[in-house]
């Protein structure tokens, strides 16, 4: 399955910090991202489509460093930046893009999203939530505009750590994505060589003009 690039960097940034205003929790998005050197996290992802019956589940590891760099990683693809490349690796193809990060139209960066986030959403905050024995803080985002792709979207955060472990979002097309993230690490100086990819023997590199 294919993984919504954007998305996922939106919300593996993601920090709430609990506030009585939404608009001051979401200054606070912004200056945890500021503050944020790397993070590491493991994901878990279920997507139930508005059109078919059946889910699909995707799992993996996301990095994000300074600089606009990340790393999105499955069995079945690798999508990594190191701020200057952008480079999408489908396994099953055997075949990587690699093109420059400010000629990606699709590609939205964290930074660039989170500091227009409070623009393009109305925020409520949820009375707390309890899942599996654990209590999480919880705000509820609305798309001011019907054309955005994120319509509504749920975030669950830790009360002790602040950082968000659940996001449940509909798009535009009415398909329902829950991402669970755990393992979080911070602030672990990851390599630079982290937000490189390296193609594997065999695989085709196609260098877009």
């Amino acid at each position: 399955m294919k993984l919504k690039l954007s998305l996922l960097l939106v919300l593996l940034v993601f920090n709430v910090a609990i506030a009585a205003d939404p608009t001051e929790l979401l200054r606070d998005i912004e200056q945890r991202y500021n503050d944020l050197t790397d993070l590491e996290v493991d994901f878990k992802q279920e997507v139930h489509s508005g059109v078919f019956s059946a889910v699909e589940r995707t799992e993996g590891k996301m990095f994000l460093a300074k600089g606009d760099r990340f790393r999105i990683q499955t069995d079945e693809q690798v999508i990594a930046s190191d701020g200057k490349l952008l480079w999408v690796y489908s396994k099953e193809n055997k075949q990587v893009t690699i093109d420059k990060v400010g000629k990606t139209r699709d590609l939205v960066r964290p930074s660039d999203y989170l500091f227009t986030f409070r623009e393009n959403y109305d925020a409520v905050l949820l009375p707390d939530s309890s899942i599996s024995d654990e209590t999480y803080s919880v705000i509820l985002l609305t798309s001011q505009d019907k054309d955005q792709f994120i319509q509504r979207m749920t975030l669950y955060a830790d009360k002790t750590d602040k950082l968000t472990r659940r996001a449940v979002y509909q798009d535009i097309n009415g398909n329902i994505v829950e991402i669970n993230f755990f393992n979080l690490k911070i602030d672990k100086a990851l390599s630079p060589e982290t937000f490189i990819f390296k193609a594997p023997k065999g695989v085709e590199e196609i260098r877009l003009p």
